[in-house]
């Protein structure tokens, strides 16, 4: 009878032992793969990182003087965002602000500032764009990618400045001409987009 319960008590051990439990490994994984559902992490990014500012001053054969001022507008940003392995990555465009100044043989004639509002009415950027337009989101997405003062023409009577827009993380781009004549007006034609 003393075997008998000894045989009774291990198979008993035996049966509650087996109830399916995991494995360490098995109990790990499983728990790695609800931790991926349930967190993410996130990761500011900022392009440019710090102020940044540039200044031209250009003087033409023709008798105009154009100073351009282009800076980081630290307020204001363009947000694009990609999860990656939980990881949310948040890239922060910043937009820029632009000066323009431009004299006629040492007289004022044109002096603005633009930030992104303003770029916006000048270049026609929109908020109500069809989305297959080729301006559809520039009013929101669309940064300052360059400006500079043609200067391959140089008419007599005006100045021709070149502004580039583009959407970051994309291939759409929009180049506009700004042309400033010697009596302080300034008038935009758009040359190509993408």
């Amino acid at each position: 009878m003393k075997h008998l319960l000894a045989l009774f008590i291990i198979i008993i051990i035996a049966f509650t032992s087996c109830e399916g439990r995991k494995t360490q490994s098995q109990a790990l994984s499983e728990s790695i793969a609800e931790f991926k559902k349930t967190a993410t992490f996130e990761t500011n990014i900022y392009i440019p990182e710090n102020y940044l500012e540039h200044q031209v001053d250009t003087l033409m054969s023709n008798g105009f003087r154009v100073k351009i001022k282009t800076y980081s507008d630290m307020s204001s940003d363009v947000l694009f965002s990609k999860i990656k392995d939980t990881i949310n990555y948040q890239t922060h465009y910043r937009n820029f602000k632009f000066d323009i100044r431009v004299e006629k043989e040492g007289q004022l004639i044109f002096e603005e500032s633009y930030d992104k509002h303003k770029a916006n009415k000048l270049f026609g950027y929109r908020d109500d764009f069809v989305s297959d337009s080729p301006f559809y989101n520039f009013d929101k997405l669309a940064i300052l990618q360059s400006i500079q003062v043609d200067d391959e023409p140089s008419p007599k009577n005006k100045v021709l400045i070149d502004v580039m827009y583009a959407i970051p993380e994309t291939n759409r781009t929009a180049l506009h001409t700004l042309f400033v004549n010697d009596n302080g007006t300034i008038n935009m034609v758009h040359v190509t987009q993408n």
